[in-house]
């Protein structure tokens, strides 16, 4: 009878200790971005300098959904997608064209689909984006655009409990496509002849600046301890008055509670986000 009982013991001991992938609790987010109303008519400066956005454990998990929205478009047709070359299109008008799931569809828009795309998954082992779907915040999406708010990114993902110290910093962005000024220096040729000296053409110059920019750039990370935290910090980017891309910082560090539906609330943005339990 002894002997039985140290053998459920150990049994019981080694199943312990084969549990904790699956112990692990998993929580799901969705959120919606959405530009303010008037936002236009602000005169609100927040020109206050920020500190950078967070660069260290970043995990990017829209850009595969909005290359699969391109994806998508290429193979239904849409000539926006077309990816041969400006001669190979103008040759080759009525051939057909291969649409590549490894093209960067994301470097051909001008504005980012609302909703990236994803595939319906239901693992729990590693984080994931939700599939349209899987969203159920589409009526207040609607609702929103009823009042004339303007929805930059519907979105949600799936996450494990973690620590703050291993929870990524996941990368949101959407929205135009905004290039930033760039800077020019002028090309030194070292083969100028008499006539390009007396010219008063300029010299060709050498961009070194342009990187694309979009309307909304951030990060959310959500860790627990206890509660639920989010660490947000989000640009939101806009043309002023004047011509000029300005940029609007919003951050914050928020205790949560799963179920609960939450919103962020700048002058120039808005984010309405629910955690919910995922499979406990």
């Amino acid at each position: 009878m002894k002997q039985s009982i140290v053998k459920w013991g150990l049994l019981a001991a080694l199943s312990t200790s084969a549990m904790p992938a699956f112990a692990v609790r998993w929580y799901e987010v969705e959120l919606i971005a959405f530009s303010q109303k008037d936002a236009s008519t602000i005169k609100e400066d927040f020109s206050i300098e920020t500190p950078p956005l967070p660069t260290e454990k970043r995990l990017d998990l829209l850009t595969q959904g909005y290359n699969n929205v391109g994806h998508q478009s290429c193979l239904s047709g849409d000539p926006s997608y077309d990816p041969r070359s400006v001669t190979e299109q103008f040759t080759r008008a009525q051939s057909s064209w291969y649409c590549d799931d490894d093209i960067d569809y994301v470097r051909r828009y001008d504005i980012l689909p609302v909703v990236p795309v994803s595939e319906p998954l239901e693992h729990m082992q590693s984080m994931y984006l939700l599939a349209p779907e899987q969203l159920k915040f589409e009526s207040i999406r609607k609702k929103l655009e009823r009042k004339g708010h303007t929805a930059i990114l519907h979105t949600g993902w799936r996450f494990p409990d973690q620590s703050k110290k291993r929870a990524p910093n996941v990368v949101v962005y959407g929205g135009k496509k905004y290039v930033e000024p760039a800077s020019y220096i002028y090309n030194e040729s070292s083969n100028d002849n008499f006539i390009s000296l007396l010219s008063n053409e300029p010299k060709p110059s050498i961009r070194t600046g342009g990187d694309t920019l979009w309307e909304l750039d951030g990060t959310m990370k959500i860790h627990i301890r206890h509660y639920l935290y989010v660490t947000s910090n989000f640009d939101y980017r806009y043309m002023s008055d004047s011509g000029e891309l300005e940029s609007a910082r919003m951050s914050q560090f928020t205790r949560v509670y799963s179920g609960d539906i939450h919103y962020l609330d700048h002058p120039k943005m808005g984010i309405i986000f629910q955690i919910r339990k995922y499979k406990h």
